[in-house]
């Protein structure tokens, strides 16, 4: 009986351990098309060097980073990141986040 109930606990205890994982990786993954609107302050469905600078940040970035990540991020060249490239850079940098552990 009590080894029925242990099991029975280690089970209980494993998949209470999973869905908090679950939920934790759920909370970690933020939303392109939010992220991007909230840069895009004038709402023309592009973000300027301008706008991209104004964010404001969790820690101090040196605004020389910012233009370089601009650049990396502005594919086209054309001055203002899109939605596309707004995405693709979200996974360029999820990627060497992942690579970086």
């Amino acid at each position: 009986m009590i080894t029925k109930n242990l099991k029975l606990g280690l089970v209980v205890l494993a998949l209470c351990s999973f869905s908090f994982t679950q939920a934790q990786d759920k909370k970690k993954k933020p939303d392109p098309e939010k992220v991007f609107a909230s840069f895009d302050t004038n709402e023309d469905k592009a973000i300027s060097l301008e706008e991209f600078k104004a964010k404001k940040r969790k820690n101090d970035v040196n605004p020389e980073a910012l233009e370089k990540r601009f650049a990396k991020i502005d594919t086209d060249e054309d001055g203002l990141v899109s939605l596309e490239e707004f995405k693709a850079g979200m996974q360029a940098g999820k990627k060497k986040d992942k690579d970086a552990k």
